[in-house]
């Protein structure tokens, strides 16, 4: 009988627990950024069925601006500039967050992907979600393409 009856962490061990914990982190950027898309885009499609929903925000814009202070006077109508600053700040605002959101799922995926060390085992499981019809390369252990001999 040995004396050593407790297991001991190994630096592969403790390497797998943090692997995991950092894919898990990962994994929740992703879904946050994915909530927040989701939330963005909505808004995105409710806007452009119904424009009117922007009149209040964009109003409440043009007033922080000066309000009418920078319409220009034409010889039949009025142009109001600043509503139309507004709009486009507003508009742009929502882009800069669309952007943002996507941005941050791309950084969940890249966490993701740094910390999945088992590459062939992503491979099988992407081919066989997707189908024989993705080709997929083989790679030696250091994960440098291998030149295959195709058989017709």
């Amino acid at each position: 009988m040995t004396g050593n009856t407790h297991p001991t962490f190994s630096a592969e061990t403790i390497k797998t627990v943090i692997g995991c914990i950092t894919t898990c982190i990962g994994l929740v950027v992703i879904l946050i950024g994915l909530k927040y898309a989701i939330d963005i885009f909505g808004f995105i499609f409710v806007i452009l069925k119904s424009p009117l929903t922007l009149t209040e925000p964009v109003q409440q814009l043009a007033e922080s601006f000066g309000g009418t202070a920078f319409d220009i006077q034409l010889s039949d109508r009025v142009v109001p500039v600043a509503r139309m600053i507004a709009l486009i700040v507003y508009c742009c605002g929502v882009l800069v967050c669309a952007l943002l959101t996507m941005a941050l799922m791309q950084t969940g995926a890249k966490i993701v992907s740094l910390s999945t060390t088992d590459r062939h085992a992503i491979k099988q499981a992407l081919q066989s979600v997707f189908g024989s019809r993705s080709k997929l390369i083989k790679t030696d252990r250091n994960n440098s393409p291998v030149q295959q001999n195709e058989r017709r």
